[in-house]
């Protein structure tokens, strides 16, 4: 037996699956926790930014290294450049020990490595009314071109620090917030997806 326990969801007790529907009986948006989601923080380290660039560039089978915002998907790995110095990674099908190794192999020394997984929680929003509900508390343009099709950004919604990722498969949102902040960003969430209607999925979790 593993001497790690994982920690308990702060939106356990929260963020029951049910159908809360809108007055006309709509349900636009789709609700869902992403327990599977491995995150990772990756700092370029001293002169090393250009490099760790070109290894996720390598990696991902690109000719150069990703824009600001950007981001892109291969095996299981989305990697977004958020930052000057910094790329956050959503990870799949693996631990975060896993993960970590695999990342260390691309970029190797070229980028310090945190894994945020237990500090933070992802909720996916999809539906055809998801970008409507972020754009009351988000300052980002989600309904224009301020963040890539596939990328990511910090930011706050409803004045909760947030990083919002845009997927294109499947399209969604997942919403990253710290665990202190979870109980919250739910509660605003609700509130802001009310009249659209809303389903609140079983949370996905890891293998």
């Amino acid at each position: 037996m593993s001497d790690v326990m994982t920690p308990k969801s702060p939106l356990e007790s929260v963020l029951k699956p049910g159908v809360h529907a809108a007055p006309d009986g709509a349900t636009g948006v789709s609700i869902e926790e992403r327990r599977d989601v491995v995150q990772l923080q990756l700092i370029a380290r001293k002169d090393k930014a250009a490099e760790a660039g070109k290894a996720f560039a390598r990696f991902l089978g690109q000719k150069s290294a990703l824009g600001p915002l950007e981001g892109a998907q291969r095996n299981g790995l989305l990697i977004c450049a958020t930052g000057p110095l910094e790329h956050w990674v959503f990870a799949q099908g693996r631990s975060p020990a896993d993960a970590i190794k695999e990342l260390s192999g691309i970029a190797g020394a070229s980028v310090s490595l945190f894994d945020q997984s237990t500090g933070r929680c992802v909720i996916r929003l999809a539906g055809r009314h998801a970008v409507d509900v972020l754009a009351k508390g988000a300052p980002l343009d989600l309904q224009g071109d301020a963040l890539p099709a596939t990328g990511a950004s910090h930011t706050a919604i409803g004045h909760i620090p947030a990083l919002v990722c845009r997927r294109t498969d499947p399209p969604c949102h997942d919403i990253s917030v710290p665990r202190s902040y979870a109980g919250s960003f739910i509660t605003w969430l609700g509130g802001a997806a009310l009249e659209y209607g809303y389903v609140i999925e079983k949370p996905r979790s890891g293998g």
